[in-house]
């Protein structure tokens, strides 16, 4: 096991760039040996190496780059950031390690809540927990559902903090689907744990599901994959059922998009944007509504 250490050289500052739009190259020049310098870190680490890593250092690994993405640099600057040819040969391993990191961290996090006495207060003491309220509090705010709604979310992970949130807050009902097996075990046990077994289903499957299910709202988590074969199952259940839906799908924007690839126009086609919820503070995505382009 590799040694962590997690000081820094030189600890970048926000204030090291803010004057960007007096020379963006200037503020790349600062920003791009932290990022490069994550990628050489992560390299040494295999798979199974994170997993075996405690909660506390994982989640300290992890700071790094969630500081470099949460960086208030503007979208031009941003843009130059992602684009450049060494970073841009980088994000590909990056991304997928933010991926990995989520799959372990709330793999963890559920043991967590099943082994504990309150599972609550245990789910409240999780790191990302103010982040998830924020997130789902602005969907909401921005487009208030019924509480009679039955919403379906694809790619519920072993956490669905999501949908415990929206039962929480809103009382909705709801499905999470998910295409591991492992995954939708574990997070059964969650729901059941939380007492939430009555309005929170999780399923194992895919996309494919989304015919066969009785739903009028539905969320597309922002690490779902394959998103154009979602998008593409999704327009074609929209055009058979022929009735008004709320369809919204979760993404990367500005700097943001250093830890996954954000949904593309093609992953979208037939559909159009209507509105889209930017990130404040620690929030990772923007929430984006759409509609059938008809």
């Amino acid at each position: 096991m590799h040694d962590i250490n997690f000081t820094h050289e030189h600890e970048l500052k926000e204030h090291d760039f803010l004057g960007c739009c007096r020379d963006c190259q200037a503020s790349l020049n600062i920003i791009k040996p932290h990022i490069m310098g994550f990628a050489e870190r992560i390299k040494k680490y295999t798979q199974a190496m994170l997993a075996k890593l405690e909660p506390e250092d994982l989640y300290r690994l992890y700071q790094i780059i969630d500081d470099l993405a949460h960086m208030e640099t503007g979208e031009h600057l941003a843009g130059l950031i992602l684009n450049e040819a060494d970073i841009r040969r980088e994000l590909p391993l990056i991304r997928a390690y933010y991926s990995e990191f989520f799959n372990i961290h709330e793999k963890q996090l559920a043991r967590k809540l099943l082994e504990s006495h309150s599972p609550w207060e245990a789910l409240e003491s999780f790191p990302f927990y103010p982040r998830y309220e924020a997130l789902v509090r602005s969907q909401f705010e921005a487009a208030p559902a019924n509480p009679d709604s039955n919403l379906v979310f694809i790619g519920c992970g072993p956490v669905p903090m999501t949908l415990i949130l929206t039962n929480r807050f809103y009382g909705i009902r709801s499905m999470g689907i998910d295409a591991c097996a492992e995954t939708v075990k574990l997070s059964k046990k969650v729901i059941r744990c939380l007492g939430m077994e009555n309005m929170i289903d999780i399923i194992h499957g895919d996309h494919s599901l989304l015919g066969k299910l009785d739903w009028d709202m539905v969320l597309v988590a922002a690490l779902a994959e394959p998103k154009a074969s979602i998008f593409q199952t999704l327009y074609k259940v929209l055009k058979d059922r022929k009735k008004d839906v709320h369809i919204i799908f979760r993404t990367y924007t500005g700097m943001r998009a250093v830890l996954y690839k954000p949904v593309q126009p093609d992953d979208i086609a037939g559909f159009k944007i209507i509105k889209e919820i930017r990130p404040v503070g620690r929030v990772n995505n923007t929430t984006v509504f759409a509609e059938l382009d008809e």
